[in-house]
């Protein structure tokens, strides 16, 4: 954003040149005022302005005095002047001193607006002008593929041509635009992790300088530009060999090895050859395009026109994969889940549905299993799952990533399910406890306590033993001796009804059980607490 400052000795119109034109919307900032030309001299030292809008005549030092003492001061500062008189004197001393305009009062805003657009354009030549031979073309070339007017394009194009020496105007150039991407996983099935979003830079700082060595080494010329995160532009002359997908293909591990940190992968769209500096925002376009192509790629490579088919903008179903898969869920049964998953996302990459279909199905299948497992997005959890899925899908690149994400969503369901089933199996195991402190003189079967919690025997053993590291019956054998113990202390008690009152009819049997649980039998037990 340029800077300008403001002199006026009218208060009124230095305020509404201040607040009321729309400096922001063309870029520029107001960074100071001033009401004459000897206090604006004082400032421009201080605020160093890209931009002068001065009045003409103002008290104390007039605004063409200003000017001359402010060229001295700031050769490159362009200088606007103002006037509320139509007189030719004025204007021929105002160009005399290099004036970048010249306006009539009151300001017409358009009018304004298009001196600071032409005001704007002198600095970028003149800085385009001021740097280096590589750096300049650089930024030509960058300027070239992302102008939209043809004929402003078209002056880029002549500027870059004029000074291009390693480039050849008979000779056809190709684009190359490569990106680099965390893998979608770095483990298999459901263990594997998300990578990281595409949005975070996994080039070096200086990706592009060794782009640069590489390439000069490797073809006959080159222009590196670094275009976006993670992304390198390539604007190329090469031998008839340096055009094959093979030698693209050696690149490609050559130059992510050079520009990369940490795991990676990388995806060249490669342009067919061009004829004609006319054509590089179209070579750019096309090697762009087809580095979309990824989308439906598992891992990094070169990507040449005509390998790609149509895709399908169309909506695919998600009924029969969200069912099953939250019948998978629900049975803890992770392996499927991770089948399931893995058809459903295959089968959309060979449909080649289109980006924002397959994002929108993607969507619509994790909505459907925040649905039904709402009763588990609790706590922290809740935060975590219920993100937003569009915002984190339409940043990664690959339907592999979108894999990468459902499989991390559903691999969350599946350990919240399972401690949701830890609960519940405590629960149960503290029911079975209760039963049993309750009852533990009655005759009790494991049958008996699993009619009472309404589930199978073997399950109720099951959950027991995982709960509480025992058996039921061994639980409920302990229980019995520890209140035979305390019931010994009571000598009016035989041992005979002793054990009638822990359920046992047989009662050398229960002598045996309660030797062996506290090493004594009955009556050496009450001899040794009395």
């Amino acid at each position: 954003m340029y800077t300008v400052l403001l002199v006026d000795d009218e208060a009124i119109e230095l305020e509404t040149m201040e607040h009321y034109v729309p400096w922001e919307q063309a870029g520029i900032q107001v960074v100071g005022t001033a009401r004459n030309g000897k206090e604006a001299l004082a400032k421009l030292t201080e605020l160093k302005p890209d931009i002068i809008v001065t009045d003409v005549r103002m008290p104390i030092m007039d605004g063409l005095e200003f000017g001359r003492r402010a060229k001295q001061i700031d050769k490159s500062v362009k200088i606007i002047y103002l006037s509320g008189h139509n007189e030719f004197q004025y204007i021929k001393s105002a160009l005399n001193i290099e004036a970048a305009g010249y306006l009539l009062k009151p300001i017409d805003m358009e009018e304004l607006l298009l001196l600071l657009a032409k005001v704007k354009k002198k600095f970028e030549e003149e800085q385009l002008a001021s740097e280096g031979g590589g750096w300049q073309l650089e930024r030509l070339l960058l300027r070239i593929v992302r102008e939209p007017s043809p004929e402003r394009r078209m002056e880029w194009i002549r500027q870059w041509e004029n000074g291009a020496s390693g480039f050849l105007s008979h000779q056809a150039f190709g684009a190359a635009y490569m990106t680099v991407e965390s893998p979608a996983f770095s483990a298999g099935g459901l263990d594997g992790e998300q990578a990281q979003p595409a949005s975070s830079s996994i080039l070096t700082a200086d990706a592009a300088e060794a782009a640069r060595a590489l390439l000069r080494r490797r073809l006959d010329a080159a222009i590196v530009l670094e275009t976006g995160p993670s992304t390198l532009f390539v604007l190329f002359q090469g031998k008839p060999q340096q055009w094959e997908t093979a030698y693209w293909e050696l690149l490609r591990e050559e130059l992510l090895a050079a520009t990369s940190e940490g795991e990676a992968f990388a995806t060249i769209g490669l342009s067919g050859p061009y004829k004609g500096f006319h054509l590089l925002k179209e070579a750019f376009e096309e090697s762009q395009r087809l580095n979309e192509e990824k989308l439906y790629r598992q891992a990094g490579s070169v990507i040449r026109g005509g390998t790609g088919e149509n895709v399908k903008q169309t909506d695919i179903s998600v009924d029969a994969t969200s069912a099953s898969l939250i019948a998978a869920v629900q049975a803890g049964d992770a392996e499927r889940a991770g089948q399931l998953l893995d058809d459903w996302f295959s089968g959309m990459r060979q449909e080649r549905i289109e980006r924002n279909y397959a994002v929108r199905a993607v969507i619509q299948l994790l909505s459907v299993l925040e649905q039904h497992f709402a009763s588990l997005m609790v706590g922290p959890l809740r935060d975590q799952m219920l993100a937003d899925h569009w915002k984190e899908l339409s940043s990664l690149p690959t339907i592999a990533h979108y894999h990468a994400y459902a499989l991390r969503f559903c691999k969350e369901l599946l350990k919240a399910a399972a401690e949701r089933d830890l609960d519940r199996h405590q629960s149960v195991a503290e029911q079975i406890m209760k039963l049993i402190a309750e009852r533990y003189h009655l005759p009790l079967t494991v049958e008996d306590i699993a009619k009472e919690v309404y589930l199978s025997p073997n399950y109720v053993r099951t959950i027991f033993k995982e709960k509480t590291g025992e058996t039921i019956l061994d639980y409920l054998t302990r229980i019995r001796m520890n209140h035979a113990a305390e019931l010994l202390k009571d000598r009016s008690l035989k041992v005979r009804d002793i054990a009638h009152r822990v359920s046992y009819e047989n009662v050398s049997y229960f002598c045996s059980v309660f030797q062996k649980h506290k090493g004594s039998t009955p009556n050496e037990y009450r001899k040794l607490q009395l």
